[in-house]
């Protein structure tokens, strides 16, 4: 069984002047029995596109293909969350087989976040250390680029040599962007300027156990280009002023400051709840490479606007599963009542089967309109 307990935070009673008057906060997170797709590998962030399909990377296997690579492309097929197929669109061979070390310094490649936006499928990549000592054992990321398609997913461009010798975002502090998902296609982006700006955060360069997260922008005009001079971070103050940003990433505020329980992973809009949700993920062992690794916990975080507040609401342990890296969908949102139904996709335990891959977990955002379920036990398998 999966054991859910839950602490949540007081909420103000009045939302910033600047969020929408009939967004609606979130007080609890009920989660489902999860479904099991036979596509291995982790690091799962699908996208939702024009032509109504889900497309992600995966890391460290063959995902709904044979070849295990560092980094591999999928679609996902189906309109019912419960019988989704995939192919691989590309193995992205150049990227090396799985746990392969060919980025620089013995690091592998790997994927971060991805989104559909304008016909062209974007995609983070950087560079992870496994077990880095000098950060207690937790698997860092440094000099991460963003890399596109315009052919949903079968060719990328930049060129794996200029992510190598010349990324976009050097060093670790944005190292792991995940964009935030509006809808698809990125039709829900009507709200928070996202008109105008693709949004991103980012934690300060971990796989797992990060320790803050910031954000960052660029132009949806000018995303394509993929230079890193367009992007520009939040400093505070209200983020629909230009004065709220800057170009120096070194003057971005946390968004949220945990430290150790800042995983990487990304945030999704909620359009029935005109709100922002974020399923921040770590080890409470330290690291993954530590004693018992299958043992996760998801801490769930919601907000009216990108730079927040961001108010925690909720704590899940997840075991003997290890879920890591989750993601709240875009697709397949349905309100409940006053309430929203929809589906996380996730990853488990690296070293068992049964776990590692890709997974669709029900979850249930409950408003504070409604009543929260403390002891629910939804079953686990």
């Amino acid at each position: 069984m999966l054991l859910i307990s839950w602490c949540a935070n007081a909420l103000s009673a009045e939302d910033p002047p600047s969020s929408p008057k009939d967004s609606v906060p979130i007080v609890d997170v009920q989660l489902g029995k999860p479904i099991y797709l036979g596509a291995g590998g982790d690091s799962w962030d699908p996208t939702w596109a024009q032509d109504d399909n889900l497309y992600a990377a995966v890391n460290d296997g063959a995902g709904f293909g044979t070849v295990k690579e560092n980094i591999g492309f999928n679609k996902i097929v189906g309109d019912n969350p419960l019988r989704l197929t995939g192919q691989t669109q590309d193995s992205m061979s150049e990227y090396g087989v799985m746990n392969a070390p060919i980025a620089t310094e013995g690091r592998n490649w790997k994927s971060g976040g991805s989104i559909s936006i304008d016909g062209v499928l974007y995609m983070s990549i950087g560079m992870d250390r496994y077990v880095d000592a000098t950060y207690a054992g937790r698997q860092t990321r440094i000099n991460s680029s963003i890399v596109k398609s315009s052919d949903h997913g079968l060719t990328w461009s930049r060129a794996i040599a200029e992510n190598l010798n010349k990324p976009m975002f050097p060093g670790m502090r944005f190292a792991t962007p995940f964009f935030i998902h509006y809808g698809k296609e990125y039709e829900a982006a009507t709200v928070d300027n996202a008109d105008r700006y693709v949004y991103a955060t980012a934690n300060n360069g971990f796989w797992d156990n990060g320790d803050n997260y910031i954000l960052g922008r660029v132009l949806r005009s000018k995303i394509n280009a993929l230079n890193a001079a367009d992007w520009t971070f939040y400093k505070g103050g209200d983020g629909l002023l230009d004065a709220s940003w800057s170009d120096d990433v070194d003057k971005a505020v946390f968004i949220i400051d945990a430290p150790r329980q800042c995983g990487e992973g990304g945030v999704t809009y909620l359009p029935g709840l005109k709100r922002y949700v974020m399923a921040a993920w770590y080890y409470p062992v330290g690291n993954g490479h530590a004693g018992e690794i299958q043992s996760t916990e998801f801490a769930f975080y919601e907000s009216p606007t990108p730079w927040g507040p961001w108010n925690k609401i909720k704590s899940i342990p997840i075991k003997p599963q290890g879920w890591y890296i989750p993601r709240v969908l875009s697709k397949f949102q349905t309100r409940s009542g006053k309430d929203l139904q929809a589906y996380i996709a996730v990853a488990g335990d690296w070293r068992n089967p049964k776990y590692y891959r890709y997974t669709m977990v029900p979850v249930k955002f409950v408003t504070a309109s409604a009543k929260p379920v403390v002891n629910a036990r939804p079953s686990a398998d």
